[in-house]
């Protein structure tokens, strides 16, 4: 699957790459701001534990998000962050260029009861099933071996460039479509909730690493000054440092790719003439 969605997101680039350089006029100066909702995908994933007298990795490590059910969460303003959103801030320095900043709160949820191979060693006061000497054998990931989670936000705050290309502009000119393509980067915030041997706590947040990418989408302005907005991002998220049991010697380690969509509405405005 997040092979597929990486391939259908490099051939959009390069279409759009050597797409006809289209006229943009009016954005230059003007601010916008949004806020939305994500769905993500993530690769397999290695994952490092390291501590008092354990160190080993699980390989190919499979991880979901985790949507709410479309309901009154996303309506109310009591439960607006309780699903996976977005927002963001910007300016367009040109009419075809925006600079913007904005957080993707999507969620990482390691998936229990899996099969994965563990290399390294666990002392044998720690778990019974993980016991063993350095070197390499299958665990089913049970709770009591492991909860892994970045469900309070696998936070991705990012500073993002986007070059812009009108494709269809209303007579009035007050709704608007265009195509957009940019660049993404910036630290990832999770707070994790871990639960390793038994042992854990949903942790502080936390600067654990860092995420750089690439995004695309369609921008239909209505009204003039309105927005909804179709994103699709990708990228690459590596973390060296994720906080796990709560002790400051306890640490994990892990990289991998992701694709995300987005859905967010907007309004764009300027200050002053």
């Amino acid at each position: 699957m997040i092979r597929s969605l990486l391939t259908a997101f490099g051939l959009v680039l390069l279409l759009a790459a050597h797409a006809q350089e289209p006229t943009l006029r009016g954005d230059k100066g003007s601010f916008f701001a949004h806020w939305g909702y994500n769905r993500a995908w993530y690769s397999l994933s290695d994952i490092q534990f390291n501590g008092p007298g354990y160190d080993f990795t699980l390989c190919d490590v499979v991880a979901k998000d985790r949507p709410v059910p479309f309901g009154k969460d996303y309506f109310k303003l009591t439960y607006i962050s309780i699903p996976q959103y977005n927002y963001r801030i910007g300016w367009h320095f040109q009419d075809q260029w925006s600079l913007s900043l904005g957080l993707d709160h999507m969620k990482y949820v390691v998936q229990n009861d899996q099969v994965v191979r563990m290399d390294g060693y666990a002392d044998e006061t720690l778990s019974h099933q993980a016991t063993g000497q350095d070197g390499s054998r299958d665990v089913a990931l049970t709770e009591d071996l492991l909860r892994y989670e970045h469900s309070d936000g696998l936070n991705l705050l990012s500073i993002d460039l986007d070059h812009y290309n009108a494709l269809w502009t209303s007579a009035s000119g007050k709704q608007r479509l265009r195509f957009y393509k940019g660049v993404h980067a910036g630290p990832v915030i999770p707070r994790s909730d871990v639960r390793l041997f038994g042992n854990g706590i949903n942790n502080r947040f936390n600067i654990a690493g860092f995420g750089v990418g690439a995004q695309l989408g369609f921008h239909f302005t209505f009204l003039k000054h309105f927005y909804l907005r179709n994103t699709l991002k990708a990228g690459w998220i590596d973390l060296p440092n994720v906080l796990t049991t709560g002790n400051d010697v306890d640490h994990a380690k892990q990289h991998f790719w992701f694709v995300q969509h987005a859905i967010v509405f907007g309004g764009q405005f300027r200050f002053g003439k």
